[in-house]
């Protein structure tokens, strides 16, 4: 008895020396050329990543949304035990995108009257030395400073097809006409809540094959006060650099093996759920495959925490895996 005791117990010790740590979470900065500034970005590296190992590892960057920051997948999210729980195989990337929608903006920023009393920022009180920037150019600062530092940083399959890209609100806007724009970059799509459809002006409650556009940006979101002004003045008052990055007018540029899915809980606070329908239907109506989820939740974490698991198992189904 003895014998076969103590047989047990190195079996058993044995296993748990074998046993892999499990994923982990880091915290980063890089320079951004586009944005003229030191950006900071969290990681969550998976178990059984070694820097000094030939195996390479998929991406999936996981965008925030307004007034969040790099932090928000992991401490609301829980992003770090979502993955664990998944056996997660891939790296997760999650930048700080400030509040720029992840696009270009049409309007200039003063970097030393940003930093001295806020100008130029959604928020005034943001702590100014992370959050001004040089130059809102959002959309380079991902598909290119970022993507580009994590494939020269980490162990990474470098091109489309071990690449994801998913977030939530302002970040799955960001996610889909990132996605879209950049197909040469991304092979799978995740929107959580996104604004899907950017020029969506009715009807409320969404009624199939009744949808109206909205003509004039000028008139974009006044009902939401200062989050429209500061749309408006990303985007400017040119309504086709609009529709260049509206989801839902760039259906038809995507090209067969880029993986959709979009979520959307039924009592979202900004109404989203009504224009994630209307893009739903046109990429019905289009034979383009996706995966689409409408039901209970509203435009918080308590949604995107329990669709999280989700999206990542979604991204690894669609993406290249470790090799």
């Amino acid at each position: 008895m003895m014998k076969r005791a103590l047989l047990l117990f190195l079996l058993v010790s044995t296993e748990a020396l074998a046993a892999p740590a499990p994923g982990k979470v880091v915290y980063e900065k890089f320079k951004s050329d586009a944005l003229g500034v030191e950006k900071d970005v969290v990681v969550y590296l998976p178990a059984g990543y070694d820097p000094k190992a030939g195996k390479r590892w998929p991406v999936f960057y996981y965008l925030h949304g307004l007034g969040g920051d790099e932090t928000n997948w992991t401490k609301h999210g829980n992003l770090e035990a979502a993955a664990n729980e998944l056996g997660l195989g891939a790296i997760v990337v999650m930048p700080d995108g400030d509040n720029g929608f992840y696009a270009n903006s049409v309007t200039p920023t003063d970097y030393d009257r940003c930093m001295k009393d806020g100008t130029g920022l959604f928020d005034p009180k943001a702590v100014k030395a992370k959050t001004c920037v040089r130059k809102p150019a959002y959309e380079t600062y991902i598909v290119k400073d970022l993507v580009g530092w994590v494939d020269r940083t980490y162990r990474t399959i470098p091109d489309r097809t071990g690449r994801g890209i998913a977030g939530l609100s302002m970040g799955g806007f960001g996610a889909l006409e990132l996605g879209i724009r950049h197909q040469d970059l991304f092979s799978a799509v995740v929107s959580h809540s996104g604004v899907t459809a950017l020029m969506y002006k009715g009807p409320v409650p969404y009624q199939k094959g009744k949808v109206e556009l909205l003509d004039d940006p000028t008139q974009w979101g006044v009902a939401v006060g200062p989050i429209g002004d500061w749309v408006r003045a990303i985007f400017g008052t040119d309504r086709a650099n609009w529709t260049a990055h509206d989801p839902a007018q760039l259906l038809d540029k995507i090209k067969p093996g880029l993986a959709l899915y979009l979520d959307c809980g039924t009592e979202d606070e900004f109404l989203l759920h009504n224009g994630a329908a209307y893009v739903h239907d046109l990429l019905l109506a289009r034979n383009i495959k996706h995966d689409y989820y409408a039901g209970p939740g509203h435009h918080n974490f308590t949604f995107w925490a329990a669709r999280l698991p989700k999206s990542l198992a979604f991204l690894a189904k669609n993406i290249a895996p470790a090799k």
